[in-house]
């Protein structure tokens, strides 16, 4: 993403000026972006013109509007299963689509006419943030903008015929493409040929997808992960190799003996990157990035949640009450919070992690669009790992008695009124 322009005073109001370049580009603006805020973007509009005999004509028309945004939909890229084994080409795009009515009239669009516009690569949006711009905010553009970003990890998830290639970056999990193949059985009594010429083409689709699909000379990417049940990780690591040899791709070799790495799973779907993130040769050679950081995290919480309770609390009452107290270590939340379209709500939220921060504490902040994100989601997306015992139940009283002290001082203080 670049940064064209900006200008926030010491409130925070102001306005941001982006250039989109890549899915996960997109993937930013449609956390930046919340219902009331003002956006400004090109857009294509029809145009209809009368002539003089009466007859009409219409044309498109590219157009600067600046509409206040009542929708923002956001479409991953996402690869369909491709059966047998067929590629699809490039990457399908991640689609950005935001609502709303006209607030700047110009001369092709009438003030208040509702319009959705398709936020396109490589063309500048202008966004003014109707509730200012909070430290959640900031720190995503500062993240947006940060150069030489891209896919810090490639995996292949396998099975017997079925193959997955994810590319993870600090903010997505991409699926750009996936192998589907029906394999034949071992027969004992016609021998092994018919599975093993299966397994041969199922082996070179893979190989084909992956010099297609895995950007693997990029210098960002760290690692290459192979993942599976059973034998099959091993088998296509082989062949891989073996191939880069046979072409002669030299840098393929290296590359394959650098940075791959296997690991056992229990599944071959694309879930099982969460398996992947929490495996000891993963985490240790991928400590520092974000999304590693998301599945020790989630790891510990559950491991905390099992063996001590008192010190692992989640759901947003819970989790505000234990920022109240200072007791919270490690804050766990999804980005999902902060896309919420009551101000007030994402407001609550931005100050518990300025509450946790003040105090010393973890932040970690996930990405709904990794397996970990997805997986805090369905426990409220908001978790803590406390720095000493809280009991639920003794704090809660506590609460329910501070209010009910509060409601009785404020009727004593009407009462005196009177």
């Amino acid at each position: 993403m670049k940064l064209v322009n900006r200008y926030i005073d010491k409130h925070g109001a102001g306005h941001v000026t982006l250039r989109p370049e890549d899915n996960e580009d997109m993937w930013h603006l449609y956390n930046l972006i919340a219902e009331g805020d003002s956006v400004r973007a090109t857009a294509l509009r029809r145009v209809q013109n009368v002539s003089s005999t009466g007859s009409t004509e219409s044309h498109r028309v590219r157009t600067q509007l600046t509409i206040q945004v009542s929708k923002v939909e956001f479409s991953p890229s996402v690869a369909p299963a491709q059966e047998g084994g067929g590629d699809q080409g490039a990457a399908p795009a991640a689609s950005l689509h935001i609502s709303g009515p006209v607030i700047s009239e110009n001369q092709y669009v009438r003030m208040g006419a509702f319009h959705t516009l398709d936020i396109e690569p490589n063309r500048d949006i202008r966004i003014e943030k109707s509730d200012g711009w909070d430290s959640i905010a900031r720190k995503r553009v500062e993240d947006a903008i940060v150069p030489g970003r891209g896919a810090e990890v490639a995996a292949l998830v396998c099975g017997e015929g079925t193959a997955a290639f994810c590319l993870l970056s600090e903010h997505m999990t991409i699926v750009p493409h996936r192998i589907s193949m029906s394999i034949p059985r071992k027969a004992a009594s016609a021998g092994t040929s018919q599975h093993e010429k299966g397994m041969d083409k199922f082996y070179a689709t893979i190989y084909e997808s992956f010099l297609r699909h895995i950007p693997y000379a990029n210098p960002s990417l760290r690692a290459i992960v192979i993942a599976s049940p059973g034998w099959i990780r091993d088998s296509v690591y082989d062949y891989l190799l073996a191939e880069a040899l046979k072409r002669n791709d030299k840098n393929l070799q290296k590359v394959l003996r650098e940075k791959t790495l296997k690991v056992h799973v229990n599944s071959p779907h694309v879930h099982s990157l969460v398996e992947v993130l929490k495996s000891p040769e993963v985490s240790s050679q991928l400590k520092e990035a974000k999304f590693a950081k998301e599945g020790v995290a989630l790891d510990r919480f559950f491991k905390m949640l099992g063996s001590d309770e008192t010190r692992a609390w989640y759901g947003p009452d819970h989790v505000r009450l234990a920022c109240e107290r200072g007791a919270v270590g490690t804050l766990l939340i999804s980005d999902d919070l902060f896309r919420s379209s009551d101000p007030a709500t994402r407001k609550k939220y931005v100050e518990m992690v300025e509450g946790v921060q003040k105090t010393g504490g973890e932040v970690v902040i996930f990405s709904s669009m990794h397996e970990s994100g997805q997986q805090l989601n369905q426990i409220t997306g908001i978790a803590a790992i406390l720095t000493y015992p809280l009991d639920v139940e003794v704090v809660e009283a506590e609460e329910r008695e501070e209010a009910e002290e509060r409601r009785r001082q404020e009727q004593e203080l009407a009462e005196q009124r009177l």
